[in-house]
Parts: C-alpha cells; sequence; structure tokens
C-alpha cells in the first residue's frame, strides 16, 4: 500500500479553495498510480463521500470528480486525524530533510518493494509541522538538491518517481 497524505498546514477549521483545489488535483494522480489518497487534519467533512461530493461540484479537475468517486469505492480516500499503523512507514517529504532521517532514492527503492509507506506532503507555505517531521521515521528530497516545491508540483513529482522506482 502506497498513500500520498496531504497534510492540512492551512485553517483547520475553515474550508478555503486551497484545500479543494489541492485535493482535486492530488485525486487523478493517486488514482492514476493506484495509491490511497489520506487527508490528514481535513476536519471539514464528517466522511469521505461528503467530501467527495464537495469535489464533484466544485471542480472539472479528474473527470469533474468521477476519480474521486472511483477512489472513495476502492477504499483508498482517507480522512484521518491521525496516521493508522496500517499506513506503513511513514517518510516526510521535505526540501530541508534531517540528515539522520535522509533517505537516498536506492533505499527508497528497496522500501518501496517490501513495505506499506505513507508520503506526507505539506499543504501550504509552512511546510511540515515539526512534529511530523520529528516523528516521521525517514525524510526525502525528492530533487535531492533542498529545493522546495509548491504542493501540487511536488505531488506530481512524487508519484511519478515512486512510480519508475517501484518499476525498477
Amino acid at each position: 500500500m502506497i498513500s500520498l497524505c496531504l497534510v492540512n498546514t492551512y485553517d483547520k477549521l475553515k474550508l478555503h479553495e486551497i484545500h479543494l483545489r489541492s485535493i482535486a488535483r492530488a485525486v487523478p494522480i493517486c488514482y492514476a498510480f493506484n495509491f490511497h489518497l489520506a487527508l490528514l487534519d481535513f476536519n471539514f467533512w464528517k466522511d469521505e463521500r461528503e467530501l467527495v461530493e464537495r469535489i464533484m461540484d466544485y471542480t472539472t479537475i479528474g473527470e469533474h470528480g468521477k476519480y474521486a468517486l472511483k477512489l472513495l469505492e476502492r477504499g483508498k480516500l482517507h480522512l484521518i486525524d491521525k496516521i493508522p499503523a496500517h499506513f506503513g512507514i511513514v517518510i516526510a517529504t521535505t526540501s530541508k530533510p534531517d540528515e539522520s532521517k535522509k533517505i537516498s532514492r536506492n533505499d527508497l527503492k528497496s522500501i518501496l518493494k517490501t513495505k506499506s509507506t505513507t508520503f506526507l506532503i505539506g499543504l501550504g507555505r509552512k511546510g511540515l509541522p515539526r512534529e511530523l517531521l520529528k516523528t516521521s521515521k525517514y525524510h526525502f528530497d525528492v530533487t535531492a538538491k533542498n529545493i522546495s516545491l509548491e504542493t501540487c508540483t511536488a505531488m506530481g513529482v512524487i508519484a511519478t518517481m515512486i512510480f519508475m522506482l517501484m518499476g525498477d
């Protein structure tokens, strides 16, 4: 099981357009690569079905949210307030990895082939919260050059890299 986990670092009490746009962009990526999509600290919806209905009303991305519905039907869309154990190894994606937690592409490749893995992606200019960086087993800089990427760009690059590493 591979999961991309968007972490809400914006307002946790009020839904903003950036939440909807980012989720709408993440859904087709996860569907295309057969990943799970987890949304951490998105407390605006009572359940995943309500989220999907909102996405379908909001966007034309992913054929008007069709892929969100497919993820939901396949049990691959998750609203979470903490990362469940069965989500496996937690890897924080960051342009500033802690050297003691930094993981190489080769190490990542071997983990992907044998273990469930969740990649945390911060939504917002603040990046991932310190606590999540601290509790993540590994840190991964997808650029390997300490270059910060915009969230949606990072989602695409991370998903493509995971897919390519799994296929090697």
